[in-house]
């Protein structure tokens, strides 16, 4: 806190005391042109600036078992097994799936033996009746004189039956093809479809192991109720596992409360601090989040995130990894000279911000212009000269903005 920042303090403290805002200016500053300095102390930690996520392996969501991994934070090399996972459920129903496999095939072979003994019954069947049409036929056609006329009769007779009887063994042989091609083609549809099962099982059998793509420190990514993955622990394939920042480009990141982001933005000068180290670095603020959002769902505050980026020597030189924690402060404003008003003393109207000055013991309001805001002050553009007595405790205190 700053001189500055200090006597306001007071003059608030002092203010205090009194009985009524509306009655009495209370706390008054003087406008002037002030050496204005502000900095932001800000908690974060190391990360990379681009990390690949693990996954579980496998697809499908399939139920997966953590049988083994490397410890949380361990540096691995590409190609390195990160964890290994087994599937009890895929194992079952690949065993079930090849003794139905089995059973199928051992359909198919009876569907074919019975097929290849029901077209020999009926090529018998009609080698006996092309004998017996061949014989009725011969004794149709020879000297009708030199025998019976019933012998005659029953010759004929045979001729017409033999030939009705040829035509329908033709008729139930293709009536037993086409059956016996129709069984084949259910068998065969049925067969595919526990073939197409087994494979996906043994697909996810042939991937439970994680490998590591690149180099990087191996980071367990926390479930939505902040647990990490244990071992014994089931998973879903595709599920998020970990994550494997690249060491290439590490920054410090750090997060703020919205209302303290003011001034924030790349190219501000930050001075790092390593926890439990002393090391100090003094770094740029190299991107801005363009959004505020909330960190839990305990609390409504919204946060700012920035990084600042860490040259890579600097990095193997001191081997930082992504998670050291670290203390940062960022210099926002440092100006020899400048017009500016306290945020406690401005009101805000609509999206322009107005204050009140002191004239002969009376508040009188007026609206102003601002130009760089900062946390505790912001720069006045417009709306008021040097020595103007600033109001510290606007009556409209519902309306104050801090």
């Amino acid at each position: 806190m700053n001189k500055h920042l200090l006597s306001v303090a007071v003059l608030l403290a002092l203010a205090g005391c009194g009985d009524s805002a509306s009655t009495a200016p209370g706390a008054i500053e003087t406008l002037a042109a002030r050496p204005w300095s502000e900095t932001l102390a800000v908690d974060g930690e190391i990360k990379a600036a681009a990390s690949t996520t693990l996954p579980v392996p496998g697809s499908g969501w399939s139920s997966r078992v953590l049988v083994s991994m490397v410890a949380d934070g361990s540096a691995v090399r590409k190609g390195d097994v990160v964890a290994r996972f087994d599937a009890p459920q895929a194992r079952m129903e690949l065993s079930q799936a090849e003794l139905e496999l089995l059973r199928k095939t051992i359909a198919e072979a009876g569907n074919s033996g019975n097929a290849a003994v029901e077209r020999s019954t009926l090529a018998g069947e009609r080698a006996k009746v092309e004998d017996d049409l061949g014989l009725s036929q011969r004794y149709a056609k020879v000297d009708l004189t030199i025998f019976a006329r019933n012998t005659i009769l029953d010759a004929l007779a045979d001729v017409g039956f033999l030939s009705t009887k040829r035509t329908y063994l033709d008729w139930k042989g293709g009536q037993a093809q086409a059956r016996t091609a129709a069984q084949d083609a259910v068998l065969h549809s049925q067969r595919d479809s526990v073939e197409q099962g087994a494979k996906r099982n043994r697909d996810s059998l042939a991937g439970l192991e994680l490998v590591a793509p690149h180099d990087g420190v191996f980071l367990l990514v926390p479930r939505w109720d902040g647990a990490k993955p244990e071992v014994g622990a089931s998973q879903s394939a595709g599920q998020e596992f970990g994550m494997l920042p690249d060491l290439h480009q590490l920054v410090a990141h750090f997060s703020v409360a919205e209302g303290q982001a003011y001034g924030l933005k790349p190219g501000l000068p930050v001075q790092v601090r390593l926890a439990g180290t002393g090391t100090a670095l003094t770094l740029t603020v190299t991107r801005v989040g363009s959004s505020a959002s909330t960190t839990s769902q305990e609390s409504p505050v919204k946060y700012s995130d920035f990084d600042a980026a860490i040259p890579n020597d600097t990095a193997l030189k001191l081997g930082l990894k992504p998670g050291q924690a670290l203390r940062g402060s960022v210099q926002l404003v440092a100006r020899p000279a400048a017009l500016t008003v306290p945020n406690l003393a401005l009101v805000q109207e609509g999206a322009g911000y107005a204050v009140y000055t002191d004239e002969q013991g009376k508040p009188v309001r007026h609206k102003i212009e601002l130009g760089q805001r900062g946390p505790v002050r912001s720069e006045l553009k417009s709306g008021l000269t040097a020595g103007a007595r600033i109001v510290l405790l606007p009556p409209s205190t519902t309306a104050v903005k801090s």
